[in-house]
């Protein structure tokens, strides 16, 4: 069973819902392609926001923290409309995101927490700059920014290509007419 560390501050603004959300840890087999997740609270103009990263590839969903009670199953939503906007088969998308149920733990990943503030401040960032263009708040088209983002210092630099590749999808290419 996949993973989903949560920081400290995620799991104070979770309060009592936090038990109710998610199962403890139990031994079982983790047969995700995606693997683990680690989640982070993010304020943004006085609304909070759950950034959710993939340990594996870093590819991010970015969703509303209210209502808590059914924050697992937005998050696995919002997982699946990103899957199929990176044009990751339907019968993989289904079977990736709503089998899973996750278990429970605090991240101790220091390295992952500081990472997860850096894109914090970039989502903060897009958001703003999203605002300032369009005059709307936008969370979706700043999710789809960080995620067609490379991330230096890493294996696999874009996080949308590196997702297709482990579901065994092509990359989009830019097709030019001469």
């Amino acid at each position: 069973m996949p993973v989903l560390k949560c920081t400290k501050k995620l799991i104070k603004a979770l309060g009592k819902s936090a038990d109710k959300l998610l199962v403890k840890n139990q031994d079982s087999e983790d047969t995700s392609v995606l693997g683990d997740w680690t989640a982070h609270l993010v304020i943004f103009a006085r609304m909070r926001f759950v950034l959710f990263m993939n340990d594996k590839t870093l590819l991010t969903i970015f969703i509303h923290l209210v209502p808590k009670e059914n924050l697992v199953e937005r998050f696995q939503q919002a997982l699946f409309k990103e899957l199929l906007r990176l044009e990751i088969p339907a019968d993989s998308t289904s079977e990736e995101t709503f089998r899973l149920k996750f278990s429970l733990e605090e991240n101790t990943d220091r390295s992952m927490r500081s990472y997860l503030n850096q894109i914090a401040f970039i989502y903060k960032y897009l958001l703003a700059a999203h605002i300032e263009e369009h005059g709307t708040f936008d969370p979706e088209a700043a999710q789809m920014i960080a995620n067609e983002t490379p991330h230096v210092k890493r294996e696999h630099d874009f996080p949308e290509y590196y997702v297709r590749e482990l579901f065994g999808a092509r990359h989009k290419q830019n097709m030019t007419v001469h």
